[in-house]
């Protein structure tokens, strides 16, 4: 057992040193390239990046505009962020082919080093899969948001929150609140910029769109808040106006209709002010005072909204606008111009129908280029992950050759040491059978003598009872002397025998008491024989021998778990030179070599202790023995 310990430790040892020779995970991401690191172009690039959905006004779009040639003349790294940011400026304007066209141009054609691209590569995705959600979020959706976040993980993307923002998306679309939670709880503690107060509004409005699909409108609410609390410290208008909105919302579910419309209009007037009004809200507000039946002030917002329709020329807003406005003409009573808008609905609902169609063609071919650029990607990682495969495959066959020559050591050591100690243990157990097997024969004689005496005494029942306990010690001794293991109970029962018939045979020089284990605990355990005999023998020996008072020998035997407490203990001389020191000598050796071995082999503590009483100022010897027991 010691030995097979040995062998797994080395083996651990063995597989800690194979893990360690394993390619260390890529460094948190920056492209490595020069350009990256220096040019003022790609520093501006990556603001405009980081700063996320409040760069997308005129001003930066001017400044995107700029940055054009310098940005395509910088290098793979500068081109791949201005068509990342492209594509999102295409993608906010619904121009969703575009935004597809611009993200796929972000990596070279000639193939470079993954790890310089692996930013470029992640934000592409991302962009994509933004642009997915807009049409549907299928099986094949959740496939690339795997595998994007896998990205993330592998190359310890700074950036994850977007990619945990994104997936809170998903899985809200999807309708998977839990994940929702989970993954915007994620893209909140791993943001980086403490003070960025309009993305910090962004998550709690993110979190309270959450609760509020779940009809948990209260801490929907508690979120808004905090998302308003953000947005009140930042200089984005437009981010304050959405969080009027959805909490003048919120207070309509809740019941608080006036509150709700009052907020609504709050955040209506702010973007009517610098003409951010969508065409939704213009729908919104012109349907809503259709219902207070104020006409008037309904065509105008309505009318807004298709001028809006019309500059965008969507033919799905169109359509709704003209059906809106013929609404109200309906209810107003006027159905000649009822017909005439509702006319104009239809006709442009044939348009949505066919630019639908459309649209669907080119998303088809554009999921085409996709899966081309996607192979492109997946070969650049191949190349970069053969590479990585290569230098650990000779990592490798280095490692088998040492830890086979190491092994071949190991073995041969561990054989040599093992046939040792077979070889030690065969010899101590040849020599330990020789003492059990011999009953010392002045003890015996002795015995006969006192027995001889009883006899002439006509001592009957004396005599009975000593040769019982003689024959009875004889027999357990011849017994014992067969087996490696012995019951405890037979243990202590040859060691009563012995100490009555020695007690007799000095006319009671000395007493004695074994205070032994309750039978229902000693029951099944068992020891090695003749452990305890040798050191009782000394006791009586030398211990009782030449002493002024009478003699006490006690032995006290206790079971701790697995291993039993001997105590060994008299009030004699202490500890004298010995006549046969060489006696006493081979005694205490075997002895210790047999508890040395009986702890190799159970793997437990095994232990003897000699201590002389003058040290406590008392007389005597205190023999302390633990010894490991097996169940029988």
């Amino acid at each position: 057992m010691h030995i097979r310990r040995q062998a797994i430790l080395l083996f651990i040892c063995l597989c800690g040193t194979i893990y360690g020779c394993r390619p260390k995970p890529a460094a948190p991401l920056r492209p490595g390239s020069p350009d990256a690191a220096t040019s003022p172009v790609v520093k501006e690039l990556q603001h405009l990046i980081d700063s996320g959905a409040s760069w997308d006004g005129p001003q930066a779009t001017h400044r995107l505009t700029q940055l054009k040639s310098s940005a395509l003349q910088a290098g793979p790294v500068a081109s791949g962020y201005y068509y990342y940011l492209e594509g999102i400026h295409y993608w906010y304007a619904d121009s969703n082919q575009a935004a597809i066209n611009s993200f796929t141009r972000m990596l070279p054609i000639k193939p470079l080093d993954t790890s310089q691209l692996t930013e470029l590569i992640i934000l592409q995705q991302l962009g994509l899969l933004q642009v997915r959600l807009a049409s549907k979020i299928d099986d094949s959706t959740f496939t690339r948001l795997f595998h994007l976040l896998s990205l993330t993980e592998k190359y310890q993307y700074t950036g994850s929150w977007r990619v945990y923002d994104l997936a809170a998306e998903i899985y809200f679309r999807f309708g998977d609140y839990d994940k929702a939670e989970t993954y915007a709880a994620m893209a909140r503690d791993s943001y980086p910029i403490a003070d960025d107060y309009f993305r910090l509004s962004l998550f709690m409005e993110e979190r309270s769109r959450i609760y509020e699909r779940r009809h948990q409108y209260r801490q929907a609410l508690q979120y808004q808040d905090s998302a308003l609390q953000y947005a009140l410290q930042q200089p984005d208008t437009i981010r304050l106006a959405t969080v009027y909105s959805a909490l003048g919302v919120l207070y309509e579910k809740t019941g608080d209709k006036p509150r709700g419309h009052a907020l609504m209009e709050k955040a209506f007037n702010i973007k009517e002010k610098i003409n951010k009004v969508s065409f939704q809200e213009y729908i919104n507000y012109g349907q809503l005072y259709q219902e207070k039946k104020n006409y008037p002030l309904a065509l105008q917002y309505l009318g807004k909204a298709l001028e809006k329709a019309r500059q965008a020329n969507n033919s799905g807003n169109l359509s709704t606008a003209f059906d809106a406005i013929h609404q109200i003409y309906y209810d107003n009573g006027d159905y000649k111009n009822a017909i005439r808008y509702l006319d104009s609905a239809a006709d442009m609902a044939l348009a949505e129908q066919e630019d639908r169609q459309l649209r669907k063609i080119v998303e088809i071919q554009a999921l085409n280029e996709l899966k081309v650029q996607q192979h492109k990607t997946l070969d650049l990682s191949r190349q970069y992950n053969s590479q990585a495969i290569i230098v650990r495959q000779q990592q490798v066959i280095l490692l088998i050759i040492i830890i086979l020559l190491v092994l071949g050591l190991l073995i041969t050591f561990l054989l040599i040491r093992q046939r040792k100690l077979v070889t030690q243990k065969m010899s101590i157990e040849l020599e330990q059978r020789l003492l059990r097997s011999q009953m010392e024969p002045h003890f015996i004689f002795n015995t006969l003598s006192v027995l001889q005496s009883f006899i002439r005494r006509d001592e009957k029942e004396k005599s009975v009872k000593y040769l019982n306990k003689f024959a009875r010690l004889l027999r357990l001794n011849l017994e014992n002397s067969r087996h490696n293991l012995v019951r405890l109970q037979q243990e202590t029962e040859a060691l009563e025998n012995y100490l009555s018939l020695q007690a007799v045979r000095f006319d009671n020089l000395f007493s004695y008491t074994i205070i032994d284990i309750p039978p229902d605990e000693s029951s099944g355990i068992c020891i090695p024989p003749m452990l305890l005999q040798p050191f009782v023998e000394n006791a009586i020996q030398h211990g009782m021998r030449n002493i002024a008072h009478r003699g006490h020998i006690a032995i006290t035997l206790q079971l701790q778990g697995d291993l039993l407490h001997c105590v060994i203990e008299d009030n004699g001389q202490g500890l004298q030179p010995a006549k046969n020191k060489e006696k006493n000598s081979l005694s205490s050796i075997i002895t210790q070599e047999r508890l040395k071995i009986l702890s190799i082999q159970t793997g437990k503590l095994a232990s003897l202790t000699i201590t002389d009483k003058a040290a406590e100022g008392r007389t005597g010897v205190r023999v302390t023995l633990i010894i490991p027991t097996q169940r029988c």
